[in-house]
């Protein structure tokens, strides 16, 4: 296993896996090609773009996960905004996503990045993932939405 940057040609690959992680159990979503393919279109092409893929090269170079975001200016510096982060599902569990997102730390670090910032649910086992992994809440920020 070894990881390194996403580049464009991985993007159909990334599409894929991220179709077969999320529309299944705990997330259920209902992804279609199309509409997965327009979200990473739109991340590909947003200032500050960056993702990284683990590789399984002991089964045909295959990517089996993706972390996806965006670096941005705040008040206190840059940060990393961690759009999306999804590890095969029989490999979850397994250290990929940890590896993953170390190997990120290292990158993002000399560009003067300090915080690394997502939102996940709490249902989802990403979220004590992040919690394991040092991550914090901020008690004063909510998620707001309406439908119109």
């Amino acid at each position: 296993m070894y990881f390194r940057n996403l580049v464009q040609e991985d993007l159909e690959r990334c599409i894929s896996l991220f179709i077969e992680v999320f529309n299944q159990p705990p997330w259920n979503n209902k992804w279609t090609y199309e509409v997965a393919k327009q979200l990473f279109l739109d991340f590909w092409e947003t200032p500050g773009f960056r993702g990284f893929v683990a590789i399984d090269e002991a089964n045909e170079n295959s990517i089996v996960a993706t972390l996806i975001g965006k670096e941005k200016q705040w008040w206190r510096g840059k940060e990393y905004l961690i759009e999306e982060f999804f590890v095969k599902s029989e490999l979850q569990g397994r250290g990929v996503g940890s590896k993953l997102l170390e190997f990120i730390y290292s990158d993002i670090k000399p560009l003067g990045i300090d915080n690394v910032i997502l939102l996940t649910n709490t249902f989802a086992p990403a979220y004590n993932f992040y919690l394991k992994r040092e991550f914090k809440e901020n008690q004063t920020l909510r998620l707001l939405y309406k439908n119109i």
